[in-house]
Parts: C-alpha cells; sequence; structure tokens
C-alpha cells in the first residue's frame, strides 16, 4: 500500500516536491494549485489552519506531513502534530524563526564568527540615514518582508526605499554591504544533530541579465553549482551548517528539516554567507530533487525518526546536470492569457505556480507574477542550459518574461 504524503503550500517547489513524491506515493497538497491537480489531491484548506490540517490528515491516515511554505511552518503546525504522534518534517516554529529572520539570522552569523558582510540593523530612519552616507557603495537595503531587499547606491536613492520600509509593519531595516560575486545556495538535511549535503545551486537572484534590476528569491539556477570546490563545500559543512545546528540544540530547538545556506561566492573563491533558507527555492527546488538518487521517504522519515545517523551514510546523486529558468508574466490584464505549445515540450519538467489556472476549456492560463519554473537535465552543465532555452522558446503567452541568461556562461 502506497503511503499517504501531505505538501503544505501553493508554489513551484511544493509542486516539484509533489511531482518527485507522487512516483512512489498517494500525495495530497494544501491547498495547491491547478498544476498540481493533474497528479495530486489538492485540498481547500488554507495553509495557516494547522488544526483543520491536523483533522485532516488524522482523519485520512497521513503518513507524513511536510510544509514547504514559510507561512505554514511560521505557526504551529510542527508542535501540534508532534503532540498528537503524527510524523512532519519540518523545522519548529522557534528554530525556523530565528534564521528565516533577517536581522536574528545576521546577529548569529556574526556571533558564530561565521563570515558574513558588514551590517548594520536600524530602527530610526534618521540613524539608517546617517549610516549610509559613510558607507561604501554600493549597498542592500532589507527587511523582514521575503522580498524585501534592494540594491543601491547612493543616499539620495535610498530615501524613498527606506521611507517604504519603514512605513510597512516591518518597522527595522538592515543595510548591508554589498558583496561582488556569485550567488549560491546550499542545502543539508538534517535530524537537528547530524547532517548531509543534499544538493547546491548557483542561483540568479537579480532580475535582468547581467545581475541587474532588483534582488529576488530566484529567476533560474543551475544544480550543482560548479563553481563551489570541495573546500568550499566541506566549510559549508564544518563552518556553518554544524556550527548553526549546534547553536540552535545549545538553545533548545533543535532544527529537523531542510536547512538551506546562501551567499555569494567571492572572486578569491571565499564565501560571505548571507543569510538561511527552511527549505529549497522555487527556482532550484526541481532541479536539486530531480538529480537525488534517494528514496526521498525514507530519507525524511529517518530525520523524523531519529535513526537518520544510523541509517544514511551519504546522499547518492545522479551524475547529471540541471538549469532551470524561471517564467513570470507581466500581463497586467489577467484574462484569457493560455499558455501555448505545453504539449510540444519533451523531456522537461515543469514545476506550476498558483498564478496559472485552468479555464473552462481546461486549457492552463497564466496570471500576473511568477508562473512556473522550467527544468531541463543533461550530461553536462551545457547540454542542460541548451536544452532549458530551446524548450522555453515553444512557450507562449501575453507578458512572458525571463533572464535569458542562465547558465550561460556554460556554453560560451
Amino acid at each position: 500500500m502506497k503511503k499517504k504524503v501531505l505538501i503544505i503550500g501553493n508554489s513551484a517547489k511544493e509542486y516539484a516536491l509533489a511531482k518527485k513524491f507522487s512516483e512512489t506515493c498517494e500525495v495530497y497538497v494544501a491547498p495547491g494549485n491547478d498544476g498540481i491537480k493533474e497528479f495530486a489531491t489538492c485540498l481547500d484548506i488554507r495553509e495557516t489552519s494547522s488544526q483543520e490540517l491536523l483533522e485532516f490528515a488524522l482523519e485520512n491516515g497521513i503518513d507524513m506531513t511536510i510544509p514547504v511554505s514559510e507561512r505554514a511552518i511560521q505557526t504551529d503546525i510542527v508542535e501540534l502534530f508532534s503532540r498528537n504522534d503524527m510524523q512532519i518534517f519540518a523545522p519548529a516554529f522557534d528554530s525556523q524563526n530565528l534564521l528565516n529572520d533577517k536581522f536574528l539570522a545576521k546577529k548569529m552569523l556574526y556571533k558564530l564568527g561565521i563570515p558574513t558582510p558588514k551590517f548594520g540593523i536600524f530602527e530610526k530612519q534618521n540613524v539608517a540615514n546617517d549610516y549610509i552616507k559613510n558607507i561604501k557603495k554600493p549597498y542592500v537595503l532589507k527587511n523582514n518582508n521575503p522580498s524585501g531587499a534592494v540594491t543601491l547606491t547612493s543616499p539620495q536613492a535610498s530615501k524613498t526605499i527606506l521611507d517604504s520600509m519603514f512605513a510597512e509593519k516591518y518597522s527595522r531595516v538592515l543595510v548591508e554591504d554589498y558583496i561582488y560575486g556569485t550567488s549560491f545556495g546550499f542545502y543539508a538535511i538534517t535530524d537537528g544533530y547530524n547532517a548531509l549535503p543534499i544538493g547546491s545551486s548557483l542561483i540568479y537572484k537579480h532580475s535582468l541579465e547581467g545581475d541587474g534590476g532588483q534582488l529576488t528569491s530566484g529567476m533560474g539556477a543551475c544544480s550543482p553549482n560548479y563553481k563551489l570546490s570541495f573546500k568550499n563545500e566541506e566549510f559549508l559543512m564544518n563552518g556553518v551548517i554544524y556550527p548553526t545546528l549546534d547553536y540552535l540544540e545549545k538553545m533548545g530547538s533543535a532544527y529537523t528539516g531542510i536547512l538551506g545556506v546562501y551567499g555569494i561566492i567571492t572572486e578569491d573563491g571565499n564565501l560571505q554567507i548571507l543569510g538561511y533558507n527552511s527549505f529549497m527555492q522555487d527556482a532550484d527546488c526541481a532541479g536539486i530533487l530531480a538529480l537525488l538518487d534517494e528514496d526521498i521517504y525514507k530519507l525524511f522519515e529517518s530525520c523524523i525518526l531519529g535513526s537518520f545517523s544510523d541509517e544514511v551514510e551519504y546522499i547518492a546523486q545522479k551524475n547529471l546536470n540541471a538549469t532551470s529558468v524561471v517564467l513570470s508574466c507581466r500581463n497586467t490584464s489577467n484574462a484569457e492569457n493560455v499558455i501555448e505549445n505545453l504539449d510540444e515540450l519533451d523531456d522537461i519538467t515543469l514545476s506550476f505556480t498558483n498564478n496559472v489556472h485552468k479555464n473552462k476549456y481546461l486549457e492552463f492560463e497564466a496570471k500576473t507574477g511568477l508562473v512556473m519554473v522550467l527544468t531541463a537535465l543533461a550530461g553536462t552543465p551545457a547540454a542542460a542550459t541548451e536544452k532549458a532555452y530551446e524548450s522555453v522558446s515553444e512557450i507562449r503567452f501575453n507578458g512572458m518574461k525571463y533572464r535569458r541568461d542562465i547558465g550561460c556562461a556554460n556554453i560560451r
């Protein structure tokens, strides 16, 4: 009998995870999206309704629940499921909050001696303005809004941004030195005490080609990250992941789940750590999952049960490369925007977000915002990139937007 898995969230990373589990399990997703309905059962339950999700899991014999969205794990869902003896794979509120709060994470990085860009945290706008006048340019302004990160070059340019940031419910601002180099994501799976690397990505954070425009959670990715050296990965495990896990355990909140670290590979090959993620991101999740040569249900379960260190010695990876391109929609009319030629794609993975809907003719339509992540696999980074863009060229919808240089260094 197939295991029953409940995944919580509605974006591209939830789609990718649900698709992976659907190969061997019966999958439910709350709330999911119209794309996920093609291969899993979507529930009309809000991702923040932890009590309702628990009741569904109990009544339907769910074997494992995986909250992916940050909104879900910022509730009491982990504690609630654990108290009711239901298997759940995610960090508890206290541990994930310490990592996903940009201010707390930066303070912890500094306290642990982990290399991170110089920064200041401010609760008053005039003090932030004075600090900005005396730092090197460019610099980054951040708040705790998930998309709240802007690169600026002058105090004058920052005034409007600071006005809007201090006007939001997030009443603090982080000012951070801008570091030149290559953005990376690095992920480990952990039971809170032991950890193993599960994948890496060269992630493209800026919205425009050539690393221009605003900072985003990711406009595309290449996995594995061929620019991360063995020495870099060793440092990330022993100098970042384990010190972080040890710190959380000493704070009384052991971290179970996927622990992500993101940062910059500088021009001299060293690393600067910018922060943490509580799961893979929309831009790189499908690629990293596709490269895993493991039964992920057993992998996740071993972390929940505490048998991880005894049962898992290493994470097997396929000898392949993945290139993922994020497609977004700038068509503000949000009407009759059919996504064309999806049936023409061959040997390509598509991960839809909740901005994709099915119309009455059962055609997929794109709405404004992030629409899908297209992922191609091949034996070399160059072949994966060429395959991805060949497939992107087949897709059509109004207002389609994407970066045209994802992985292009691979084919020069």
